[in-house]
């Protein structure tokens, strides 16, 4: 959007410029209106005082909030009787001239001032049209000035909303609703004692204008109500608000979600909550310091607060939330926009790359209550952690495992278990370079069989944790006979043949029992003369059965402390020449299959 004068973008100079044009005739007849016709002395003090009461009021505002950029003045009250006992010529300038030198005393912007000038002028007028529509009410009872006075006031607070409240939304750029509704929500207490206090004032006047002092009473009471409102509107929100990033807090997020639960379902209408969590935030604060993550976690919430159609909290650490008005794709969508903001805004930050995973659950299709909601969103995000971070996973229950809390303790130990098991097996190809990535060439080797021989997708994963697993009670064998050169003793050779008890023992309690079984028996034979418990043909476990050819056609093809590695059709002749007695000859063939569709494409991993 353009800039235009004083720097405003070019609509709010338009929209300022229109309002001071259809003020100036007004003001400018008032002026005359005074010039041809003097008022009486009388009337002129009567005036002068109503100026005054309104000048002394604006002056001394209330405000509504704590930037003291919204406030509440009872100027009105002078006003609009201005407007109603004396006539519009009258109470034109007095607004205008009232606020103007308000204005000028704070050091309001010239922009802002010539606006509010306009809109305290063509208030006034407007609170004056009964008077001009019905004529005036001098001599006229009570019920009567009361009547003017309210339906005076009432025109001066619509003149003064839509004109105010048009400028933030423009300024803002803001929806009109979203700017009126919140400010008659805050103030609508306020303007409607304001209206009373008006007719009580006027007819305070006309039965004797020195009874006016006893507004006094009243005024300073709206003024106590005001304040205490701003109160408790202030610590509502600081109750409600986590002082860091300025998103709503734990609290507020458990009240939003009920909310939007019985909105949900008094509607219809589906809303995706999501939860988040930065990946690794504990290194950016060793690495960087707590300054710096808190720096990160500041613009991760600024990035979260501006996403549409949704509200966002923080819970504390580098734990937040979104409650979106959507599905779960619309959410998901607007999610990875955020991931790609994120990846932009990386370049401002001192930590560098940061990411973050999610999970997202959707109401009611997910869940039917909060507890269940928030259950199946925390298992999502689960999920994302636990498969790489950096990404979001929608729940599904063929996907996302929903965890009791003593359930998703004993899986996080199981995890960190599972990791140092993977560990281990590193260390295990790590002592020996010839053998490097042996157990990595081994998993890709029996998923591809797996694959060729149609097990569904989580016996595929099975076979491919198995495949790095399978030498895992290595760990416990001497480098001289891992790496010896010659032919073991029979001593030597019954410690090797040990190493898949170690492995299925130390895999014990990790909730793997198939890959644990896989594990032990991955050298036994077809013929029955294998090891440890001299199964043969389909005793053997099929898994077992696929490690094996997968482990075989891995050691031929790899250099060795006691020969060189082979070509990938001189080990599968091997394996050919085996089958039915070392080897399951499905199994071989399944091998040879994978390697024909994907030929030469493990040399890479050797």
């Amino acid at each position: 959007m353009s800039n235009s004068l004083f720097g405003l973008p070019s609509r709010l100079t338009a929209f300022i410029a229109a309002t001071v044009l259809i003020a100036l005739p007004v003001v400018g007849l008032s002026l005359a209106s005074l010039a041809v016709d003097p008022p009486s002395a009388t009337t002129a003090v009567a005036a002068f005082v109503f100026f005054a009461l309104a000048l002394a009021a604006d002056l001394r505002p209330v405000p509504m909030d704590d930037s003291n950029k919204s406030e509440v003045s009872i100027a009105s009250v002078f006003i609009v009787s201005s407007a109603v006992l004396l006539g519009w010529r009258f109470a034109v300038p007095a607004a205008a001239l009232s606020i103007g030198i308000t204005f000028v005393v704070i050091r309001r912007p010239l922009p802002h001032t010539v606006f509010n000038i306009s809109m305290y002028a063509l208030s006034a007028c407007a609170a004056a049209l009964p008077v001009i529509a019905l004529g005036p009410i001098h001599g006229a009872p009570a019920g009567r000035l009361t009547a003017y006075v309210l339906l005076g006031g009432a025109l001066h607070l619509a003149v003064n909303v839509v004109l105010v409240a048009g400028a933030i939304a423009i300024s803002q750029q803001l929806p009109y609703r979203e700017v009126v509704v919140p400010g008659l929500r805050q103030g609508g207490a306020a303007f409607a004692i304001t209206v009373f206090l008006t007719a009580l004032a006027a007819n305070l006047w006309v039965t004797e204008a020195w009874l006016l002092v006893l507004l006094a009473g009243p005024a300073f009471t709206l003024t106590l109500y005001q304040r205490s409102a701003l109160h408790s509107r202030l610590a509502t929100r600081d109750a409600l608000t986590d002082h860091l990033t300025g998103l709503g807090n734990h609290r507020a997020y458990q009240a939003a979600l009920h909310d939007r639960i019985s909105e949900s379902e008094r509607t219809g209408k589906p809303f995706s909550l999501c939860l988040i969590d930065v990946d690794d935030f504990k290194g950016v604060n060793d690495a960087y310091g707590h300054a710096a993550g808190d720096d990160l976690l500041v613009l991760l919430g600024k990035l979260l607060g501006s996403t549409e159609h949704a509200e966002a909290f923080r819970f504390g650490g580098d734990e937040f939330a979104i409650i979106f008005r959507r599905d779960e794709i619309s959410a998901y969508r607007q999610l990875e926009e955020l991931q790609r903001q994120l990846l932009h805004a990386e370049a401002a930050s001192p930590t560098g790359h940061v990411t973050i995973s999610a999970g997202i659950a959707t109401f009611p299709s997910h869940a039917p209550d909060a507890d269940e909601l928030q259950r199946r969103a925390d298992g999502a995000l689960y999920w994302s952690k636990e498969h790489g971070k950096n990404r979001s996973c929608l729940y599904s229950p063929s996907v996302v495992r929903i965890y009791s809390r003593d359930a998703l303790e004993r899986e996080t130990e199981r995890s960190a278990r599972l990791r140092a098991a993977k560990n281990l097996v590193r260390f295990v190809d790590a002592r020996d370079p010839q053998t490097a990535n042996h157990s990595e060439l081994v998993s890709a080797l029996a998923e591809g069989i797996g694959v060729q021989l149609g097990f569904d997708a989580e016996t595929v994963e099975q076979l491919k944790l198995a495949g790095l697993l399978h030498d895992l009670g290595k760990i416990g064998l001497p480098d001289a006979v891992l790496k010896e050169a010659r032919m073991l003793t029979d001593e030597e050779s019954s410690i090797v043949r040990r190493h898949p008890e170690f492995g299925q023992a130390l895999l014990e309690g990790l909730g793997l029992e198939q890959v644990q079984d896989w594990v032990l028996h991955h050298h036994e034979h077809w013929d029955g003369s294998g090891y440890p418990d001299g199964l043969a043909a389909e005793e053997i476990p099929l898994g077992a059965r696929i490690i094996l050819v997968a482990d075989t056609f891995a050691a031929i093809t790899t250099d060795r402390p006691y020969r060189a590695a082979r070509s990938e059709a001189a080990a599968l002749r091997e394996l050919r020449a085996h089958a039915g007695r070392q080897f399951d000859p499905a199994v071989v063939d399944a091998l040879e299959l994978q390697l024909g569709q994907a030929p030469g494409h493990l040399e890479a991993l050797a």
